[in-house]
């Protein structure tokens, strides 16, 4: 009788420490998987501060919710942990923050805003085989070197102004075609420089008439 009770007293208590480390399992990856730091490079100094303050506003917002969520299922609840940098809306910035950023070991580096920045920090990323995705730079040039780093969320100003010309030529063409001279007026940065090329080139095979084209400074 005392055998069989020590037996069944020393079954319940294996038994149940292995249930016990079963249902703690998951709770035990949780807290083994590392966070994955993910580099936010924004301009929040200089000209281009208030865009880039939004920026890396935005991004902690995501990365809150998606920490609160209970991080990242496929890695096990991995939490993001963001390495942010200032661009201090120039290039050559920029590109110190991905310098930085790989010091840090980021797996991805999201952001840029402005051409210039993004052209530079993509390229300088690519060095490192980090992968880099364009929040908003439009310039067609970041996407068509061949890097296989980088990604854009959205359309370049190739798709923006062909799109942006088609509805001016139908909105025109309703009227009654009373459009037939243009002055295209743009910034001298890249992004604006770069749309008024392509709508001087579509426009006047159009058949419209370019006046003259005025940049004006950034």
């Amino acid at each position: 009788m005392t055998a069989s009770n020590g037996t069944t007293r020393r079954h319940l208590l294996t038994t149940g420490a292995a249930g016990a480390l079963v249902l703690s399992a998951p709770g035990l990856v949780r807290a083994q998987a590392a966070p994955v730091k993910l580099g936010i490079l924004q301009p929040v100094t200089g000209a281009l501060a208030q865009d880039g303050e939004y920026g890396r506003i935005g991004a902690q917002l995501a990365i809150d919710d998606i920490n609160a969520a209970g991080g990242i299922k496929s890695l096990g609840g991995a939490k993001i942990e963001m390495v942010f940098g200032d661009a201090r809306s120039n290039p050559e910035a920029g590109t110190q923050e991905v310098e930085k950023m790989h010091a840090e070991g980021v797996s991805a580096i999201v952001g840029g805003f402005a051409s210039p920045i993004c052209l530079a920090a993509s390229q300088a990323a690519s060095r490192y085989d980090i992968p880099y995705a364009v929040d908003v730079g439009v310039s067609d040039q970041i996407v068509s070197r061949g890097l296989k780093n980088t990604f854009r969320f959205g359309p370049g100003f190739g798709a923006v102004t062909r799109a942006a010309i088609e509805n001016l030529v139908k909105l025109n063409d309703a009227a009654g075609k009373p459009a037939k001279t243009v002055v295209l007026v743009h910034e001298d940065g890249l992004f604006g420089t770069g749309l008024a090329k392509l709508m001087n080139e579509r426009l006047s095979a159009l058949g419209f008439q370019i006046l003259e084209t005025i940049p004006h400074p950034t």
